[in-house]
Order: C-alpha cells, then structure tokens, then sequence
C-alpha cells in the first residue's frame, strides 16, 4: 500500500511540474519574416507562406513549435519555426482566401500568448 501512494505521489508531481512548466509564458515578441507580430493579419501568396519564418526578438528565446490550422484539415502541430512536410501538404489544400491560423508558439523559455491569422492571396 504504501508503495502504491508513493507512486501515485510521484505521479502527481511529475505532472504538476509538467503543467507549471508548459504555462510558462515568454516575454518575447513574436517576429514573422523578420517583423514584428502580435495578434497580427497578413496576407500572404502560398509562395510566401511556405517560406514565412517564426521568429523572436530575443537571441535566447528560439521557437520551438507552433500550431497551424487550414481549414478543412485536422491542426498540425508544426516542430521548429518554419514549416514541416505536414504543413506544407496542408497548405496545398488551401484555397485563396482561406484563412489559416497560426497559434500555440512554444519557445524554450515559454509560451508566447499570440497568434497570426494569414489570409491566402
């Protein structure tokens, strides 16, 4: 039994830390393509979407991921700061128009509470 609650206690803080650790908001601000982003509308070609780079203003805060929604497609959860082949094979689907969302940045140091909605041209 009292090995039982011992692990149920690990458990717990290990999860406690996971959760305090992924809330951790970062101070940076987000730069797309080299400018600066927050909660902003772009309206980029395909061309240019596919070559659209997360970044931040910060030397120490790198992005690690983000999350990308084309509609029509399930979210894709997109590793590093530029697309992956999941998200480039979304983008084919997009239509002009379409507006795509990009939200959940994750850097190392943190969660940056912004998002970018890219309307396709």
């Amino acid at each position: 039994m009292k090995t039982l609650l011992f692990s149920l206690f690990l458990c717990l803080t290990f999860f406690t830390t996971q959760a305090q650790i992924n809330s951790k908001t970062s101070d940076a601000t987000l730069l797309v393509n080299g400018n600066e982003c927050n909660k902003c509308s772009l309206e980029l070609t395909r061309e240019g979407l596919k070559k659209m780079t997360l970044a931040t203003n910060s030397e120490s805060v790198k992005i690690v991921s983000f999350k990308l929604k084309v509609p029509g497609c399930p979210t894709i959860h997109v590793y590093g700061h530029k697309f992956n082949h999941r998200g480039l094979s979304a983008l084919k689907k997009a239509s002009i128009g379409s507006r795509i969302a990009i939200f959940g940045i994750d850097t190392n140091k943190g969660v940056i509470k912004t998002s970018v909605r890219v309307t396709l041209k």
